[in-house]
């Protein structure tokens, strides 16, 4: 079972989020750059926060997919890399 818990925060590095994949929670970070790169393609001028909300689903599945595929560290961290 996927789920997503905790509320999103803004921290120095992008927006910091939990996600649930399995029973596992795993701390994640979406950076300003990924933040800036989707803001982009929606063509606005959101804050980080409300960019991360319009592609919280996107941000999220990514998120759980880095996770089952074992990619390390702690926080994990979402570049823009993940969102070309």
């Amino acid at each position: 079972m996927n789920k997503t818990t905790a509320d999103p925060q803004i921290a120095d590095e992008g927006v910091k989020f939990t996600v649930e994949v399995g029973f596992v929670d795993r701390e994640c970070i979406v950076s300003k750059n990924a933040l800036a790169h989707l803001r982009r393609l929606k063509g606005g001028q959101q804050d980080f926060m409300e960019t991360y909300r319009s592609f919280e689903d996107q941000i999220h599945s990514v998120a759980r997919r880095l996770v089952v595929a074992g990619v390390s560290g702690s926080p994990l961290v979402l570049g823009a890399a993940y969102f070309v």
